[in-house]
């Protein structure tokens, strides 16, 4: 008898499809765990709305916000036209001996690696999408120039392309290194072809920055640091210079390089470009061609040795031995004070020249190469008739600016002060540089012959300085004060010096124009008319005496002029400092929350009341107005909690007061896509090179083209603009900040905010504050003076928030002494929002992950902190056990703060005042949930057949067994 063979199921098939289908399921849970978690961040990710705007009324009037463009096309041609004259004006020429402009239709021969692979913008927080860029070598050739294509050639396809630089990655893992092509790779036919394109060289020579990664002061096997020449690059400017005529150095550098090389070879012009952003690269051939003429000024000191600056002594990684806390372990102390920049490389020279410090001690002239604002143009400009008109509260100079050549071109005309040096400041610990920038102002384009008179308004709140340590707060002291009007800071101290009387016979390097310089005196010490807010009437006290190092070592001194070589900074504790008791303690994160002054008076539960009010209703309302307290009472402590703990690239939306979710992007150099995806907006030059055009007009522009694409894209947040200070050229993050300078970072920025909040951006003002170094900037504690902490570190975000009118700020991630900056209510209520009148949302820096617990949730909103930049929906929760009432009343006014800041955003476009928002599932959630589901189905379906099919061989089993013994 036979029988039918059935196809059988092998076990081990079925355990694996078992395993499988298990796998799958849990993998699914799993997936949809974090897709609930990072719902906000994958919504961003994707560029879709996590809700919708029901209106019931006339809309008509509710587009708050519009773009100046009726085609995204007209919208694209404005933002590179802007995007070019940032490049244009920024650009800083260095040297010309008849150099530049080249002829339209010139020949080069364009060496470096870096003329193929430029450097286009930052890392981390501040690139640029580089698929948008325009390529150096495409920027020269539609100015009109003619590339050796042979070079050009060996550097992008021969042996050239396997050098090229690189650059830590935005977790700061890696290093900086140039590797340029030596001269040892070009061939025979790379050195017959410079002959035919011969009207120029044209040497490139790139440095880059980067979020995370400080560039090292330490040299490498050749001996020298990132921010000088190498070898290599050394060689081929000797190859260049002794092939061509005529040697043209562009400088693609984020942050200032030694460039004394520029006098060790015969080269005939040199351009600082900076860094290109997408458009930047038709800007160089312009300028090159002279189809634009260079009128950038230099925002840092330009030092021969970059290591001379007094910073330097405290610069690196340094740790605090005896500490146990975590990511509380670091520290760097900010030893010089007051003296970055040329407020120390001047106020040196002034004082060798006085002879209050010796000559052989300090060389001005072989110190210093290029000064604080310095730029050359093609053309002459001759300046006359300087007049100061002193008024209650300020004083107008006036000068008149001729464009004496013959080419059409702008020029800058720099006001700086200086203050009386008194026996009661060196008593007091008070330092005085010899000149700061009091005001500037750009002349329009003037043709040759043209002339304007340019008019600086300077208040005279810019005598004051802080006194910490004798009266507690802002003085004016008795003695002269000299306003001069100068082409840079050098030509400022010179003009004062000529003023005094002095001239190249006491020691000074040129004379000065005392024509330019005028004298106020002030009789007698003023301690009382700044000791009040001019924004608050509020009085104004020492907030930061924890943060100074002298409070637990009495013997630390500051750098001081009354001694240069006495007070020289050291290295603090060798890098190792064993920190005392009182200051481990201060370290750990406290619990007493309980009460903030910081705080609303409403502490009540939801509301009883009618839920009658909306944000929308609220638009126009002052933010003292206690109908924000109202409108807080609508909405639960649970919905309120969420809204300031997931603040990570969005908000959330609130239905039950109105409020419209946002979405918040990274991009100081243009909304960007780097971090989190979604779409990117035009990629600009960044800060540095923005301030280097030394014009707000041009950086409101730029604010408002920031607002073009917020309205485009659907990005309300907008985390920039970047305003710490380059405490040093090592920084390596200078290319996101603006300048040494204090006044003119805070100009540069106050001005790009006003643009774009015109356009109802919500920028985020960064990194509040000391934040000037990328090496263990996650908990470091940063210790400095008040003074120099109020004076150079805050004095930009106070410009941005007085004049600017900032809605919104940053806190960084580092400590103030011994408190995260987020937790130092000094800082974030005392001073930003009782001195400055701040009325807006301070939200921190990253803080969605567990390496950032001592960003703490409580501590920080008991301190005046909104809103968390968390993207992981399981961090910073309070639960019931520890939702106290003072936390339940801070959550409240850290919500109103964020409210009252979208209120004023283009987030409320298309919300009328009786609109609803209502709360959706996005596209993407929908189809996880659909693919959950099939693959779901699919995995059941197949687990169950192989179920279905197990059992039915099971009890086949018996019948064909007895079949095999008949």
């Amino acid at each position: 008898m036979s029988t039918r063979k059935n196809r059988r199921l092998p076990l081990p098939i079925a355990v694996i499809v078992y395993i499988v289908s298990v796998a799958v399921i849990v993998g699914l849970i799993i997936g949809n765990l974090y897709a609930n978690k990072y719902s906000d961040l994958i919504s961003v990710y994707f560029n879709q709305k996590t809700y919708q705007i029901q209106n019931s009324g006339d809309t008509s009037d509710s587009e708050y916000f519009k773009s100046s463009f009726s085609t995204d096309e007209e919208r694209e041609a404005y933002l590179k036209k802007i995007g070019q004259q940032i490049s244009a004006e920024g650009a800083t020429l260095l040297k010309n001996d008849n150099g530049l402009p080249l002829a339209k239709s010139a020949r080069v021969s364009v060496f470096g690696q870096d003329s193929v692979d430029p450097i286009y913008g930052g890392g981390g927080a501040g690139s640029i999408d580089l698929t948008k860029s325009v390529s150096l070598e495409a920027g020269l050739k539609n100015a009109g120039l003619t590339l050796n294509p042979t070079l050009s050639d060996f550097y992008t396809n021969g042996a050239g392309k396997e050098y090229r630089k690189k650059t830590p990655d935005v977790y700061g893992q890696g290093s900086f290194e140039v590797n340029e092509v030596p001269v040892s790779a070009y061939t025979q036919q790379v050195k017959d072809s410079f002959s035919q394109y011969a009207d120029a060289a044209i040497v490139v020579i790139g440095r880059s920055g980067g979020e995370s990664s400080d560039i090292s002061t330490t040299a490498d096997a050749q001996g020298n640091t990132y921010l000088q020449l190498t070898k290599d690059e050394k060689d081929t400017l000797s190859l260049a210079t002794s092939e061509f005529d005529k040697v043209i150095v562009l400088l693609n550098t984020s942050t200032p390089i030694e460039s004394g090389f520029l006098n060790d070879y015969p080269i005939q012009a040199a351009l600082w470009i900076g860094s290109l952003g997408q458009e930047g690269s038709n800007a160089v051939g312009k300028l090159l061609t002279g189809a634009s003429n260079p009128s950038g000024s230099l925002v840092d000191t330009y030092a021969y040795d970059s290591k001379s600056a007094p910073s330097i002594e405290n610069f690196g990684s340094y740790s605090i031995s005896n500490s146990q806390v975590e990511n509380g372990n670091t520290y760097m102390v900010y030893g010089e004070g007051i003296y970055v920049g040329y407020l120390y490389y001047e106020t040196r020279y002034e004082d060798v020249v006085l002879g209050n410090d010796s000559s052989s001690s300090y060389d001005y002239t072989k110190t210093v190469q290029f000064p604080f604002g310095y730029g050359e143009s093609y053309t002459e400009f001759k300046w006359s008739d300087y007049t100061v008109d002193e008024q209650d509260d300020n004083f107008k100079v006036s000068v008149n600016v001729e464009n004496s050549g013959d080419t059409a071109g702008k020029d800058t005309v720099q006001i700086y002060m200086q203050q009386p040096y008194t026996a009661y400041d060196q008593s007091n610990g008070i330092e005085k540089p010899s000149v700061q920038l009091v005001g500037y102002s750009k002349t329009k384009n003037l043709k040759a012959g043209e002339s304007q008179t340019v008019t600086v308004t300077v208040p005279k709140e810019l005598m004051k300085s802080y006194d910490s340590q004798g009266k507690q707060t802002y003085i004016v002291d008795s003695g002269d004060y000299y306003l001069t009007a100068g082409h840079n800071a050098h030509d400022a101290v010179n003009n004062v010096l000529a003023a005094k009387g002095k001239t190249t016979a006491d020691g000074m390097d040129a004379n000065g124009n005392a024509s330019f310089t005028s004298k106020y005196t002030q009789n007698e010490q003023d301690d009382s008319t700044y000791s009040k807010s001019l924004a608050t009437g509020n009085t104004i006290s020492n907030q930061f005496t924890n943060a100074d190092i002298s409070t637990y070592d009495s013997t630390f001194k500051y750098l001081s002029r009354q001694d240069w070589e006495g007070t020289w900074p050291t290295v603090y504790a060798n890098g190792k400092w064993n920190a005392p008791q009182e200051f481990l303690k201060a370290l750990e994160i406290s619990s007493d929350d309980e009460a903030s002054s910081s705080s609303s008076e409403s502490t009540s539960s939801q509301s009883d009341a009618n839920d009658t009010l909306t944000v929308a209703a609220l638009r126009d309302e002052d933010f003292d107005s206690s109908l924000w307290d109202t409108l807080m009472n609508q909405a639960s402590i649970e919905d309120l909690d969420e809204l300031v703990r997931m603040g990570g690239y969005a908000t959330k939306e609130l239905e039950s007061i109105g409020l419209p979710a946002t979405t918040d992007k990274d991009g100081p150099a243009g909304i960007s896509d780097t971090l989190v995806g979604g779409a990117s907006g035009q990629g600009y030059a960044p800060a540095i090179v923005l301030a280097s055009t030394w014009n707000d007009q041009l950086s409101e522009d730029f604010g408002n083209a920031i607002g073009e694409d917020s309205l485009a894209l659907g990005v309300t947040g907008w985390y920039a603009p970047s305003m710490n200070i380059h405490r040093s050229p090592y920084s390596g993050r200078n290319f996101e900040y603006y300048s040494e300078d204090a006044f003119l970072s805070g100009g540069i920025g106050a001005a790009t905010v006003k643009g774009a909040q015109e356009k109802g951006v919500l920028p985020f003002v960064k990194h509040f504050a000391l934040n000037d170094q990328e090496t263990n900037r996650i908990g470091i504690s940063i210790f400095a003076n008040e003074q120099s902490i109020r004076q150079v570190y805050l004095a930009p975000f106070e410009t941005a928030v007085r004049d600017g009118k900032a809605l919104g700020m940053m806190a960084s991630m580092n400590r103030i002494g011994a408190l995260w900056s987020g937790a130092d209510a000094g800082l974030m209520t005392s001073t930003l929002r009782d001195e400055w009148g701040f009325q807006g949302a301070v939200v921190t820096d990253q803080a969605s992950f567990a390496v950032f617990a001592y960003e703490d949730r409580a501590q920080g909103l008991a301190a005046g902190t909104d809103l968390w930049l968390n993207t992981d929906a399981s961090l910073w929760k309070f639960d019931e056990s520890n939702l106290s009432e003072a936390r339940q009343q801070n959550i409240r006014r850290a919500a109103k703060n964020i409210a009252f800041a979208i209120s004023r955003s283009n987030a409320m476009n298309g919300l009328t005042s009786d609109g609803k928002i209502v709360r959706v599932t996005p596209p993407w959630r929908m189809l996880t949930y659909a693919g959950t589901a099939l693959v779901a189905l699919i995995v059941l379906a197949g687990a169950g057949y192989t179920t279905l099919k197990l059992i039915k061989q099971r009890k086949e089993q018996p019948q064909q067994t007895q079949a095999t013994v008949q």
